[in-house]
């Protein structure tokens, strides 16, 4: 009889399941700017919530940043490229970073330190590395 009243209840009163998302569907498709906005967001694996409070404003405005804003505020666009470590002209859409390329940063860290020790030193650390990695391999 228990069993019963809590299907009772559940159908009662949580007619939606997970899947669905919440709110309407826009009614048209996000300006650039927010389209921009949103794919660095996720890209930094960022929520509304994390990036608003990240940058001191309500997840509302980033809301209507990312899905109606025509023309955001320069101010806005300047703190978000600094936050996401992009141009303006990126964040905008003018143009595209060129993939980097090159030995990742740590590795790039590695030689530079490397590179400042003394000649017999760095003999010594190239022979470590040389052996390791034909033993590597």
């Amino acid at each position: 009889m228990q069993a019963i009243s809590q299907i009772k209840t559940v159908s009662r009163f949580r007619p939606y399941n997970g899947d669905m998302t919440r709110g309407r569907k826009p009614s048209q498709e996000a300006p650039l700017f927010g389209q921009r906005l949103v794919h660095f967001r996720q890209k930094a694996g960022m929520t509304q919530y994390e990036l608003a409070e990240a940058l001191d404003i309500s997840r509302d405005l980033v809301g209507h940043y990312e899905r109606r804003s025509q023309n955001p505020n320069l101010e806005f666009v300047i703190k978000v490229a600094e936050l996401f470590d992009v141009s303006v002209d990126e964040l905008l859409g003018f143009k595209t970073a060129p993939e980097k390329t090159g030995p990742p940063p740590r590795v790039k860290r590695l030689t530079t330190r490397l590179a400042e020790l003394p000649k017999a030193k760095q003999g010594v650390v190239l022979e470590m590395l040389e052996s390791y990695l034909d033993k590597a391999s």
